[in-house]
C-alpha cells in the first residue's frame, strides 16, 4: 500500500475532534514524534487534540507533553536533553550506585531458584496425577518480583518526570492513554488519569500510581525487560477484587497506539474513550527488509515476531481505510518515518531523506545531536507536506485562531 494513499482526509466542520496516536519505537520514536508534534503545534492543530494515546517510546515523550509546567518550547528543549543523555547510562548508574541493583540480583537469584523447584514439582505431580491448574505453587511463584532491570528503569523514569502522578497530569492537555499489555489476560493494560483499566478485571484507583509507572509498563520491551509484577484491586460490575497482574510493552498488544480510538468500540467493559472524527496516527518505524536467513532459533524467533508484529501495524493501517469508506472517520493522516520520500507532493527543499535516517535501532540509549536533528526535522517536514496535501482548510483555518486566541 503506497503512503500516498494513506492520507485520506475530507472537509469538515471547525468543531470536529481530533485525537493523536504515537506509535512505540525507543529514543527514535520520541525523535520523530517531537518533530511531528512540532509541525502540529506551529499549525495549531496539536493545540486542537482532545486525545494522546501512546506506546512505549511514544509514551515517555506523551507523558512529557502531558506533564512538563512550561510552554511548547522549554518542553521541547527538555526532550532534547533527555534524548542527549539517553535512559541507560542513567539506569545503570543507579544500578550501581544504589540498593536497586542489588534488589534486583537477589530477587532474580530467588526467583530462579524457586522456579527451578517449581518446575520439578510440576513434573512429580504430574507422574502421580495430583496436578491441578490454578494460581497456587507451583503453577505461580509465591512472591511478587517487585526488583528487576525493569523497576530500574521505572525509578529512572521517575526521576526524569519529577514523580508526577497520573492525577497531576496537566488538564489543559490533551487526555492521555498509556497503552501497556497484560500478559496473563492477553488484553490491552489502559493508565489514564482517571483510572487503570483492563477489560478482563475492570478499573483501579490511580492513588499513588506515578507517571512513570504506566511509561515503564508501556516500555517493558519482552526480549530486554522483565515484566511488572503486582497484585492490584479492580472494580467490575459493582464487585471488588484482586488480581496479579503483569505487564509488559504496549507494543506487544497494540504498536500504534490505535486500539482505544476506533470509533465502534461499544464493548461495555471497554476503557470508555470518546469518539473522534480525525486520527493522526504517528507511526516511528520502517519498511522490513529482506536479512540474512533465519537458521538459528533465535534468529527465526526473532523473524517471527517480526512478520506478527508489522503484519498487526498493516492490518491498523487498512483498518484506518475501511472505517474512512464506512464514513465512521472523517479523515485520518499518517506521519510515518519509513515513508517514500516520492509519495510526498510538497516536499521541503531540504527535506531530510528517509535513507539518511534509516536504520537507527529501538533503544532508550543516549542520541547524538545529529540523530536528533535529523529525526526531529524529518517528522516536522514530512506533517507540514502531508498536512499541505490533504488537511482540511477549513480546520487549518480554525486552528489557526484557536492559536491566535491562546
Amino acid at each position: 500500500m503506497g503512503m500516498s494513499e494513506n492520507l485520506l482526509i475530507t472537509e469538515g466542520s471547525g468543531s470536529d475532534s481530533i485525537a493523536l496516536a504515537l506509535s512505540g519505537g525507543g529514543a527514535r520514536a520520541m525523535a520523530f514524534h517531537l518533530g511531528c508534534l512540532r509541525a502540529l503545534h506551529d499549525l495549531g492543530i496539536l493545540q486542537k487534540v482532545s486525545t494522546i494515546t501512546a506506546v512505549s517510546g511514544g509514551s515517555v515523550l506523551a507523558g512529557l507533553y502531558c506533564s512538563h509546567p512550561g510552554d511548547f518550547e522549554s518542553f521541547e528543549a527538555r526532550v532534547r536533553e533527555i534524548l542527549r543523555t539517553g535512559f541507560m547510562k542513567p539506569a545503570l548508574i543507579r544500578a550501581v550506585t544504589s540498593t536497586d541493583g542489588v534488589k534486583a540480583v537477589g530477587v532474580a537469584t530467588a526467583l530462579l531458584a524457586e522456579r527451578s523447584v517449581a518446575f520439578v514439582a510440576r513434573k512429580v505431580l504430574g507422574w502421580v496425577g495430583k496436578s491441578r491448574p490454578g494460581e497456587q505453587w507451583p503453577n505461580t511463584a509465591p512472591f511478587l518480583r517487585k526488583a528487576s532491570r525493569t523497576t530500574i528503569l521505572r525509578n529512572t523514569l521517575s526521576k526524569t518526570f519529577n514523580g508526577c502522578l497520573l492525577k497531576d497530569l496537566r488538564v489543559d492537555r490533551p487526555r492521555l492513554i498509556v497503552i501497556a499489555c497484560e500478559l496473563r489476560s492477553k488484553a490491552a493494560f489502559y493508565y489514564t488519569r482517571e483510572s487503570l483499566h483492563c477489560w478482563r478485571y475492570g478499573s483501579a484507583s490511580t492513588d499513588g500510581v506515578e507517571l512513570a509507572d504506566a511509561v515503564v509498563a508501556s516500555a517493558a520491551y519482552p526480549l530486554f525487560l522483565p515484566a511488572l509484577d503486582q497484585r492490584m484491586t479492580f472494580s467490575k460490575n459493582g464487585c471488588e477484587s484482586t488480581h496479579r497482574i503483569t505487564l509488559s510493552d504496549g507494543g506487544v498488544y497494540d504498536n500504534l497506539g490505535l486500539n482505544p480510538l476506533w470509533p465502534e468500540r461499544d464493548f461495555s467493559e471497554s476503557l470508555p474513550v470518546k469518539r473522534h472524527d480525525w486520527i493522526i496516527a504517528c507511526r516511528a518505524g520502517y519498511a522490513l527488509e529482506v536479512t540474512e536467513p533465519a537458521s538459528a532459533l533465535l534468529s527465526r524467533m526473532m523473524a517471527s515476531f517480526e512478520s506478527v508484529f508489522a503484519r498487526s501495524q498493516n492490518l491498523a493501517m487498512t483498518r484506518l481505510f475501511d472505517l474512512k469508506s464506512a464514513g465512521k472517520l472523517k479523515g485520518f493522516l499518517l506521519p510515518y518515518l519509513g515513508q517514500k520520500d516520492s509519495t510526498l507532493q510538497y516536499k521541503n527543499p531540504d527535506m531530510v531523506r528517509a535513507d539518511v535516517t534509516a536504520g537507527y535501532p529501538t533503544n532508550f540509549n543516549a542520541m547524538d545531536k545529529d540523530w536528533i536533528e535529523r529525526l526531529v526535522r524529518r517528522g516536522e517536514q514530512i506533517v507540514h507536506a502531508q498536512v499541505k496535501q490533504h488537511w482540511p482548510s477549513a480546520l487549518l483555518h480554525e486552528a489557526k485562531e484557536v492559536e491566535r486566541v491562546q
